[in-house]
């Protein structure tokens, strides 16, 4: 691991040293996607996915024509299904701050990675009638992740592009305030986005 960490620092360092045509550029990206979310737990998993839609607004800084530093502000929905037909509605504001890797021949392509942090905003449990009660009680307020994706972008224009792509992420803490629980449960999402990229 210390190895790999070391090979990639250096790749990145040869990147900004190399290539600085771009440093300084920023773009800001709105997006929209449908989101696929569900717990895992290290106990007996019966979670099914939930399907929904989130949206957000991605900002990249440019380092070099290679990299770019990734954060924004998305509305993510989570939560899950089970085998009884109840449902978890979790909404919450995550910010990503990630390394963002573009590639090929016009660099339209795009790979991201790292930290996420999410706050919880709602969060509600419907049962196979569709009564809701308020679950917000039973969840820390605050997810810790990691966010990995990858994306294609058509040009159409000098300052502006469409963007398709593919993100994830993967919770590494239990969700639930109760200690005592069973069992723990981390949230994990993926979405299918679709969005426009502004440079400024």
């Amino acid at each position: 691991m210390k190895k790999f960490l070391l090979s990639f620092l250096a790749l990145f360092l040869s990147n900004l040293v190399f290539s600085q045509s771009d440093s300084g550029d920023f773009t800001i990206a709105p997006n929209i996607g449908v989101h696929l979310s569900r717990y895992y737990t290290s106990g007996t998993d019966n979670f099914k996915s939930r399907t929904s839609i989130g949206a957000g607004v991605n900002t990249d800084y440019f380092l070099s024509e290679s990299w770019s530093l990734r954060s924004g502000l998305i509305y993510d929905t989570k939560g899950t299904k089970d085998d009884f037909d109840f449902t978890d509605k979790l909404s919450y504001l995550t910010i990503p701050a990630q390394a963002n890797w573009h590639f090929g021949g016009n660099k339209n392509w795009y790979l991201n990675f790292g930290p996420t942090i999410s706050f919880l905003l709602n969060a509600e449990g419907v049962d196979p009638d569709g009564n809701t009660i308020d679950i917000k009680d039973l969840l820390k307020s605050t997810d810790f992740g990691f966010g990995f994706g990858i994306g294609h972008m058509f040009e159409i224009s000098d300052d502006f592009k469409i963007f398709i792509d593919y993100q994830g992420i993967g919770g590494f803490v239990d969700i639930l305030k109760d200690e005592d629980a069973i069992r723990d449960l981390q949230n994990i999402r993926t979405s299918f986005n679709i969005g426009g990229v502004f440079q400024l």
